[in-house]
């Protein structure tokens, strides 16, 4: 449902410890899991069942990263990442985020393929990051990147820092969307581009921890209509434990009605031709550190007010035992209940890639950080 927005993770990069570095850093994840998922209720039906083998708890991935100092307190920075399939053996199998800029006294500048804002905080806040079959991320239709993006991250200032950023198409070259539109657009220039908007307003000091969010774009396949999205998170770690929180609010114009990857005409839902969308998502999380284990839990529901008993509510609990600090093992469990129109089924990849099957989820596997 959600256009990609740009990364609070940019700004993890262009951290102190990044700057120390004057060489490429090699970094990646490799998880692998046994993933069971099986079960209908609502509109999920026939109670198929499927074991996989694959990254259950986290993306696989490998990337490249440095920092050049440039003098005078201006340095140049880069980070190319690629997810990896270790269980398939696809080798690089997409591109994760790509991008280069500048940093130094007046913030941090970055161009590129860039992490969503909002798929950023779901992941912050969440106890099992967006990548998890106990993630609420799955549901809430979630892009993970925005392509020909651009974004500024402002110092910060008493524990505040502000995100801007934009895209001039976020789903491929300028241009390539007019044929997707319901009139196809077949002038020339930027005619039918998918830009975004976004803004974001971060508050981090002590064990506080606050995300808000504000994005606009247009709503693909339609030639006004845009989506608006507000989003706010929150945690404070109490030390024997961290809660967290989110809540979302996503309407759009007239007929701007989005799932997956693929725009839908109003009347495909029953939807009258005056209809707006609105959807709200929200989540509450825990998070109980003891010692090399911590467990942790969520709730949280997708509440759908442009279509007639389609909600859906999701729990999900899990564990992990750390064997160092860059290997652990996991185990998560996660049930989704449907409302009787409701189709939503378990899928570790926030991002909505991947296959979805059944509505409990149980994985069990390890990865490890280099």
């Amino acid at each position: 449902m959600q256009k990609k927005l740009i990364a609070l993770a940019v700004a993890a990069v262009t951290s102190g410890a990044a700057f120390a570095q004057t060489n490429v850093t090699i970094y990646g994840n490799v998880d692998m899991g046994v993933m069971f998922r099986q079960g209908n209720n609502g509109a999920v039906a026939n109670g198929q069942s499927q074991y996989d083998l694959q990254s259950a708890a986290s993306q696989s991935h490998i990337g490249f990263k440095g920092v050049e100092d440039l003098g005078n307190g201006l340095k140049a920075l880069f980070d190319l990442q690629y997810r990896i399939s270790p269980d398939t053996n696809t080798g690089l199998a997409s591109a994760g985020h790509q991008y280069v800029g500048l940093t130094g006294g007046f913030g941090t500048v970055v161009a590129g393929y860039l992490d969503g804002i909002r798929f950023g905080i779901y992941g912050k806040y969440s106890p099992f990051g967006n990548y998890s079959v106990a993630s609420l991320t799955s549901m809430t239709t979630q892009y993970d990147r925005a392509a020909n993006a651009l974004a500024y991250i402002s110092p910060s200032f008493s524990g505040f820092t502000v995100i801007l950023a934009t895209a001039t198409n976020t789903q491929g070259a300028e241009g390539s969307l007019k044929s997707v539109h319901t009139t196809p657009n077949t002038g020339t220039g930027n005619t039918g581009d998918d830009r975004l908007l976004s803004a974001n307003l971060i508050y981090a000091k002590g064990p506080l921890s606050i995300d808000l969010d504000y994005e606009t774009t247009r709503a693909v396949g339609y030639d006004r209509d845009r989506l608006y999205v507000a989003t706010a998170g929150a945690s404070y770690d109490f030390g024997v434990v961290k809660v967290s929180g989110l809540y979302d609010v996503i309407k759009g114009d007239v007929n701007s009605f989005i799932g997956g990857n693929t725009t839908f005409a109003a009347a495909a839902f029953g939807l009258a031709a005056n209809q707006k969308y609105d959807r709200r998502n929200w989540f509450v999380g825990a998070t109980v550190p003891l010692g090399k284990f911590s467990v942790m839990g969520m709730f949280g529901q997708v509440k759908d007010k442009t279509l007639s008993d389609a909600d859906a509510w999701k729990l999900g609990v899990g564990a992990r035992y750390a064997l160092s600090k860059r290997t652990e093992l996991y185990a998560d469990f996660a049930h989704i209940k449907n409302d009787t129109n409701g189709k939503y089924t378990i899928n570790p990849m926030g991002n909505g890639a991947g296959t979805s099957v059944g509505i409990n989820g149980l994985a069990m596997g390890i990865k490890h950080s280099f």
